[in-house]
């Protein structure tokens, strides 16, 4: 029994060292900024993304340089945040997708959301909603997932502005009431909830206060975008100054006080021309041109005009809509072509799995059959070899008791009558009744030995 024991336990080890042999598919960890010179360039180029963005292809050429993973991955979407506010559009796609690429190739999952909502805002400049909002959806789904609280309210303030340009373009369907301000004020509750979401607050101040602008509630559109421009000044963002400036001078001016609203109009757009951004120097010129519409001043209006339309020819926004959606569609395209790949190889894996789990069943049946077939016949032997020996024992006790009763009575009466006859006064053949008492002593002696031999091989010594 001890080596069936062992064989069993043999076969366990074999059958575990080919079980634990299969491959093993682990999740890419997700990297992070570990070097502290890294994460001060992170901050730094953040910082001037809002502000000088000629500086970040300078922040982008170091990050690269460092060699660190969560820094290359940085360095490409500061590249393309930077395209994208020159209005090189088509190249600040081509950026992003390479930085996706790096995101998917090192883990660095907290970078998903900040260049999915760059993506849905290229596209959404390209007045392509339908990929803008798919991408936008993206953010917020990877912003939920990583836990970040600051891009979630991002992403729900940049859904909100969709929601509300895609109702203002052309052939919008305005029947259904813009649910843009009840998203932008539910995100604008959690930035207010804590100080650490300052920034937050400033691109949904002045979302809010463009909703209100458009809707003509002028007074709640200063409120908003009065608030919008305190913190834009307080902590140095420039770019978001353009929209509070923007939406805070056009409430103005529709309210009478023209001079003040232009005032506000012609410090945002020399703040687009200071951190050199046409796409959003284009805009100005289309507000301006609807604050001159809406005093008479049909001149000036058209002369703004003719200079929007200029600057909208040279960013090539249209030219720009198709071919951004087409490097995102390669790139989707290639991802799930390498998605379906890994698919393949992981059903292929999963497939050799279970040809190792079965036939290591099937080896474990045979092998366990082959046990039990050979304890039976173990068993049946040692039964056979048991009953053998009782048998033997019972006829060697039935020996002894022949030779102790059946025998040795008739040789003891032998024995009895020759010492009778001796002395008895008959003439008898002394020779002969000495060789017949000591054959009878033999005998007994015989007897005797076989009775002592029988009870030791009884006993099993």
């Amino acid at each position: 029994m001890a080596a069936i024991a062992k064989l069993i336990i043999f076969f366990f080890c074999v059958v575990g060292c080919l079980l634990s042999c299969r491959e093993k598919v682990a999740e890419k960890p997700a990297a992070k900024a570990n070097n502290p010179d890294v994460q001060q360039l992170i901050t730094q180029g953040k910082r001037l993304q809002n502000a000088h963005i000629d500086s970040l292809p300078v922040i982008s050429e170091q990050l690269r340089k460092t060699g660190d993973k969560t820094g290359i991955v940085y360095s490409g979407l500061f590249t393309a945040h930077y395209l994208w506010m020159s209005s090189r559009h088509e190249e600040s796609m081509a950026a992003a997708v390479k930085c996706l690429a790096d995101i998917e190739k090192y883990g660095v999952k907290e970078a998903y959301p900040e260049i999915y909502g760059l993506i849905a805002n290229l596209h959404k400049e390209s007045t392509n909603f339908k990929m803008a909002f798919e991408a936008q959806q993206k953010a917020l789904e990877w912003a939920r997932t990583n836990k970040d609280t600051a891009a979630i309210i991002n992403m729900l303030s940049l859904k909100a502005m969709f929601i509300h340009s895609y109702r203002k373009g052309a052939g919008a369907d305005t029947s259904m009431p813009d649910t843009s301000i009840n998203v932008q004020l539910r995100a604008l509750k959690v930035a207010q909830a804590s100080p650490k979401y300052e920034l937050m607050r400033i691109p949904l101040y002045d979302n809010v206060g463009q909703f209100y602008l458009d809707t003509g509630d002028y007074s709640r559109a200063i409120e908003y975008a009065g608030k919008g421009v305190a913190l834009a000044e307080k902590n140095g963002r420039k770019r978001s100054l353009t929209y509070g400036y923007c939406w805070l001078g056009q409430a103005l001016f529709y309210t009478g006080q023209r001079e003040r609203g232009m005032e506000y109009l012609n410090k945002a757009l020399a703040i687009t021309k200071e951190i050199k951004e046409p796409y959003r120097e284009m805009e100005m010129y289309e507000h301006m041109y609807d604050c001159y519409l809406f005093a008479g001043d049909y001149k000036t209006a058209i002369g703004l005009l003719s200079k929007a339309k200029e600057m909208r020819d040279s960013v090539r926004v249209r030219v720009n809509e198709v071919k951004l959606s087409e490097l995102q569609i390669k790139y989707e395209t290639a991802r799930k072509d390498k998605e379906l790949a890994e698919m393949n190889e992981r059903q292929a894996r999963q497939k050799r799995q279970l040809i190792v789990t079965v036939a290591g069943c099937v080896l474990f049946i045979v092998f366990t059959i082959i046990l039990l077939l050979q304890y039976r016949i173990i068993r049946r032997d040692n039964q056979l070899r048991i009953l053998s020996n009782k048998r033997k024992d019972r006829a060697l006790e039935q020996i002894a008791f022949i030779q102790s009763h059946e025998l040795r009575k008739p040789l003891a009466s032998i024995l009895g009558l020759i010492s009778v006859i001796k002395l008895s006064d008959k003439e008898i053949d002394k020779d002969a009744l000495s060789k017949l008492e000591q054959a009878g002593g033999e005998l007994d002696t015989a007897i005797r030995s076989i009775i002592t031999h029988v009870e030791e091989e009884a006993k099993g010594e």
